[in-house]
């Protein structure tokens, strides 16, 4: 859902498969401490997990094209 979500506002990402790529496992597990997936990282700042439609669209009004959500 979150994919969809993230797509159909117009945000482009790079989808990593944490248990295909263990750098990136350890940097979501040990370094952000996230123990749910997804996780969506925008920077070392700005980054969650789950689905969180209240981030993606404040994502989508920064860097794609901000579709009305209804």
């Amino acid at each position: 859902m979150t994919k969809a979500m993230l797509k159909g506002r117009g945000v482009e990402f790079d989808e990593v498969d944490i248990t295909q790529n263990p750098a990136a496992y350890e940097y979501v597990t040990a370094e952000l401490k996230y123990t749910v997936a997804p996780v969506v990282v925008v920077d070392d700042e700005d980054h969650w997990c789950d689905l969180r439609p209240d981030h993606i669209d404040r994502v989508a009004k920064l860097y794609g094209t901000a579709r009305d959500a209804s």
